[in-house]
């Protein structure tokens, strides 16, 4: 049944990039060029829709014919980002408009009772209250859903690092005896949904890494994937769901791991902005993708490179907690011990991999 999404989903994105490309193109609606366009050639916004369209049909398979869930506020949810991204795409959304847009959004995806609230140990905190939990989970909604949209400035980096976290996320839920998406979603139905995004990422990126009749995301494609992503991110995070990884991993941190690079170049690009005086919401050329196109990397490279440091960084982070967590330090030390020390040998290891990668010439 699973491949069946797979091989489905793969099939149908590709079919429907294609289509919508000539349907965006005969109407001329193509990607404005400007001072900060990555490319010269006429380019349609259509992977978004595609994606989207592509979700649809695979659910309406899935609910016909195999009796599949779906959580309806979190379904709402992505929808309502999804047509914020479609307009965005279209006539320019002004970012304060569409911020306020994203927060009622994200209030309706806490209303599917699937939100954070348990901390896992990091700072030392697990159970928080409800007012914090809808607080700290509407926060992350926001960085989640917007670090997406702000990474997808070269081709194939925002699918392949969506790719990366539904290929983990999904090997996560497959190999979980208990249910982990309770509230009436079963984790058969998440799996299949998880595989379905599979199947439309890797269709979206055949279209996306072409010379001619090139596809992007458009805000339509980003904002729908981060918000898909926030609702595994809270599932994985609720107390009352059960991973696999939760004897080797602390929950907070690989969900953290999962997402390393669009959370890390959004803090760093905010940082950058306040301190020259600008608003963080205003676009501009201080991403680290820009930095390797700078120095000499094509798209392709850039963003496979990018894509390949954020699973290493994956792995060594798992490495170094199961590591950690046999060893026990916190019985010595103070409890939490563990998460913390986890938490600097994996900020070494990243310090290293900038300096390796984005901070040095690279020979002509």
């Amino acid at each position: 049944m699973f491949l069946f999404f797979l091989i489905v989903s793969a099939i149908t994105s590709t079919f429907l990039n294609g289509y919508l490309q000539d349907f965006y193109s005969k109407r001329k609606l193509f990607d404005p060029v400007n001072i900060r366009s990555s490319h010269n050639e006429k380019v349609t916004r259509s992977g978004g829709l595609a994606i989207f369209l592509t979700l649809c049909f695979c659910y309406g398979l899935g609910r016909a014919f195999l009796d599949l869930d779906i959580n309806l506020f979190s379904l709402i949810a992505c929808c309502f980002v999804a047509l914020i991204g479609f307009f965005d795409d279209l006539f320019d959304v002004y970012y304060v408009e569409k911020f306020a847009l994203q927060i009622f959004a994200g209030i309706i995806l806490i209303q599917s009772d699937v939100y954070i609230n348990n901390f896992h140990g990091i700072f030392g905190i697990y159970e928080i209250s409800q007012l914090t939990a809808y607080i700290i989970s509407l926060f992350v909604f926001l960085v989640i859903t917007n670090s997406l949209n702000l990474i997808d400035g070269i081709d194939g980096l925002t699918g392949l690092i969506s790719l990366k976290f539904f290929v983990v996320i999904s090997v996560i839920i497959y190999f979980t005896d208990t249910n982990i998406y309770a509230f009436s979603v079963n984790k058969e139905s998440m799996l299949s949904y998880s595989l379905t995004l599979i199947g439309a990422l890797i269709g979206f990126l055949i279209f996306n890494y072409k010379s001619e009749k090139k596809v992007f995301l458009g805000d339509f494609g980003s904002l729908l994937i981060g918000s898909v992503i926030t609702y595994f991110i809270f599932s994985i995070l609720h107390s009352n769901n059960q991973i696999i990884t939760d004897n080797w991993v602390n929950r907070s941190v690989i969900s953290v791991l999962l997402l390393i690079y669009p959370l890390t170049d959004t803090l760093r690009v905010y940082i950058l902005r306040a301190k020259s005086g600008n608003s963080p919401f205003l676009p501009d050329r201080r991403h680290l993708h820009h930095k390797l196109i700078d120095k000499g990397y094509s798209h392709v490279k850039a963003s496979i490179l990018i894509a390949l440091l954020s699973i290493s960084v994956l792995i060594f982070g798992f490495g170094i907690s199961l590591l950690i967590w046999n060893i026990d330090l916190s019985s010595s030390l103070f409890e939490g011990f563990n998460i913390v020390a986890t938490i600097l040998i994996i900020i070494a290891y990243m310090i290293f991999l900038y300096y390796k990668f984005f901070d040095l010439e690279i020979s002509k």
